[in-house]
């Protein structure tokens, strides 16, 4: 027969075996708590490193933007220079190297993302050109297409850096004379 010590024993062993499994319960469920925490700190960070990718990368294209901008001057500058055109055998030379560094800084600008605006004969998209000024035509289907181009517009990569200065064709039928025409313009303008 069992002792008194033994039958306690015995029956804290049957007692512990259910808390036992009550606390293997509690443990199990918080190691999905734990695990279901770790996950969401995990994809949490994912998400940070990636969007700081892509901050970064937008921060480098802006700088590189910046630059550009910057070297738009000078190309310009060359530009005018090379629509003078040279009359002397010395200017012929001198000419034909500004001609040299137009091309390479041009060709530099488009390997880094520049997009030259093609205005001439283009809808009039007040998203890349800047209308100096109207053009009247005697042709309806002329109306709202750019006349011609004053000042050359770019794109970085698809962000505009400046846009075209242009004159637009307006359409003002036959009979309208100048003052008649214009006004209208500041009409609907207004």
């Amino acid at each position: 027969m069992p002792g008194p010590d033994e039958s306690v024993a015995g029956g804290d062993e049957a007692s512990g075996g259910a808390m036992h499994v009550d606390e293997m319960q509690e443990l199990a469920a918080e190691l999905e708590e734990v695990r279901d925490r770790h996950l969401r700190l995990a994809a949490e960070f994912d998400n940070f490193r990636k969007r700081t990718i892509r901050e970064r990368s937008l921060h480098a294209e802006r700088a590189q933007a910046e630059l550009v901008k910057e070297l738009l001057e000078s190309l310009d500058d060359l530009t005018r220079v090379l629509g003078m055109g040279a009359t002397a055998k010395d200017n012929e030379s001198l000419l034909e190297g500004v001609r040299l560094v137009e091309r390479k800084l041009r060709r530099a600008l488009e390997h880094s993302g520049l997009k030259q605006i093609e205005a001439v004969g283009q809808p009039f998209d007040p998203e890349l050109h800047e209308a100096l000024s109207v053009v009247p035509v005697d042709e309806p289907q002329e109306d709202g297409v750019v006349a011609d181009e004053l000042s050359k517009g770019y794109l970085f990569r698809d962000t505009l850096l400046k846009p075209a200065l242009v004159n637009v064709k307006k359409y003002q039928p036959k009979g309208e004379g100048e003052e008649g025409g214009k006004s209208a313009h500041l009409e609907e303008d207004s």
